[in-house]
C-alpha cells in the first residue's frame, strides 16, 4: 500500500473547515497498534525508554522530519548559500494533481508565490517533542518526471519524490489559509539539529545489507501517535528483497505486484503506518538513506517499508540541473549547492 492514505482533506470555505476521508485500499489498512508489537513505536516511547543508542540516534535525527499535509517531510540538508532546509517528501503526499505538468520542473520559489503554511510543521528548535500549533512556511522546489499513468496510490517509488524549501517564516494555526511571502534567504532555518547532521560532510549515505535502520514519521492516528512514529528494522539485501516480493505475492499483498528496482530502492524489513510517507530513513550515524513511500499491509505478509534511495534522488537532482539552463542553474544552484 501507499503509506499515506488520504484520511483528511480540508478546504477552507467561508471560515468552515470540510473534511474527506479515504484509504488505498480499505477502511482498515493498518490499523490501530494497540497491543500489535509489529507497529511502529511511538517518539516519546523510544525517548523514555532503556535503549541508549537508540535515543542518541533518534535525538540526532527526530528534527529533521515533519508533516506535510497527509504525511510527513525530511530535511535533508541545510548545506546551501543560505542555510535553508532542503526538503524530501513523496509526491502522493501533497497529491499528483498539485503539480500542472507530469513534466519535470523547477519553480523559481525567489519570484514565484508557491508557498503555503497549512499542515507544514517541524519540531521546535527546542527540541521540545510536541509540534504545537506552529506552521512553517514550505515552498516546493523541484519535481521529477512522472509517468502519466500514474496516481496517488499506483505511483512507483522511482517516481514517489520531490524536494522544497524551508524558511524560517511561522504563523499559528488558525482556520484561515495564510501564504507566506517569497522565500526568505537572509535568515538560515532555525532548527532543532544537535549535531548538525544536515551539515555533516556526508548529509546521506548508501544502505548496507543486514545493518538497521530507522525509519521516522507522523502517522495520521494522532490519538496513539501524537508526536509521531518510529520503526526500527533490518536493511534487507536486493536478493532478500526479491524473495519479499514473490512472498508478498503469494500472500496476496499488493506490493508483490510491484517490482523490485534496485537502482531506485530498498526494504526495510518493519511495519509502517500511514501517514509515514515521506519520512527519513536513517543509518546508525544519522545520515540520510532515503523516504519512505510505501509498505506492505496484509496479514501474515512479511513486514515491509519501501525506500527510495537517497543516492538515486541525489542523481536525479543533479541530472535535471545539469539539463538546465545557465539562467536557471544560477537561480537554482544556491538552494541546492551544498548537495551537488
Amino acid at each position: 500500500m501507499v503509506i499515506l492514505t488520504k484520511l483528511l482533506k480540508h478546504l477552507f470555505l467561508a471560515g468552515v473547515v470540510i473534511f474527506f476521508y479515504a484509504c488505498s485500499k480499505d477502511d482498515n489498512v493498518n490499523p490501530s497498534p494497540n497491543n500489535n508489537p509489529e507497529n511502529p513505536s511511538k517518539i516519546e516511547d523510544v525517548l523514555n525508554g532503556n535503549d541508549r543508542e537508540l535515543i542518541d540516534l533518534l535525538n540526532k535525527v527526530r528534527g529533521s522530519i515533519g508533516k506535510r499535509n497527509y504525511g510527513s517531510k525530511t530535511i535533508w540538508s541545510r548545506k546551501n548559500d543560505y542555510g535553508l532546509g532542503l526538503y524530501i517528501s513523496a509526491n502522493h503526499v501533497i497529491g499528483l494533481s498539485s503539480w500542472s505538468s507530469n513534466n519535470a520542473t523547477y519553480f523559481d520559489i525567489t519570484s514565484e508565490d508557491n508557498g503555503i503554511f497549512t499542515s507544514s510543521q517541524i519540531p521546535p528548535s527546542s527540541g521540545k517533542v510536541d509540534l504545537g500549533d506552529t506552521l512553517i512556511a514550505d515552498f516546493p522546489l523541484i519535481h521529477f518526471d512522472i509517468s502519466s499513468s500514474a496516481t496517488d496510490t499506483t505511483i512507483l517509488p522511482a517516481e514517489d519524490f520531490f524536494l522544497g524549501i524551508v524558511d524560517n517564516q511561522k504563523i499559528m494555526s488558525d482556520l484561515l489559509a495564510h501564504s507566506p511571502e517569497l522565500v526568505q534567504t537572509d535568515v538560515p532555518l532555525q532548527m532543532y539539529d544537535p549535531d548538525n547532521r544536515t551539515k555533516a560532510d556526508q548529509t546521506w549515505n548508501v544502505p548496507n545489507a543486514g545493518e538497521k535502520a530507522i525509519v521516522v514519521g507522523y502517522p495520521q492516528d494522532v490519538v496513539n501517535y501524537p508526536n509521531g512514529g518510529v520503526a526500527y528494522g533490518n536493511i534487507l539485501s536486493n536478493s532478500e528483497a526479491e524473495a519479499v516480493i514473490k512472498e508478498l505475492q503469494a500472500a496476496g499483498d499488493s506490493e508483490g505486484d510491484i517490482p523490485y528496482n534496485e537502482d531506485a530502492e530498498f526494504f526495510v524489513e518493519a511495519r509502517s503506518l500511514a501517514g509515514m510517507s515521506g519520512g527519513g530513513t536513517f543509518n546508525s550515524k544519522g545520515q540520510l538513506l532515503g523516504i519512505a513511500v510505501r509498505g506492505s499491509d496484509t496479514a501474515n505478509a512479511p513486514k515491509i517499508i519501501r525506500i527510495v534511495r537517497a543516492s538515486y534522488i541525489r542523481s536525479k537532482m543533479i541530472g535535471f540541473y545539469n539539463g538546465l539552463s545557465q539562467t536557471d542553474k544560477d537561480k537554482l544552484r544556491p538552494f541546492i549547492s551544498g548537495e551537488i
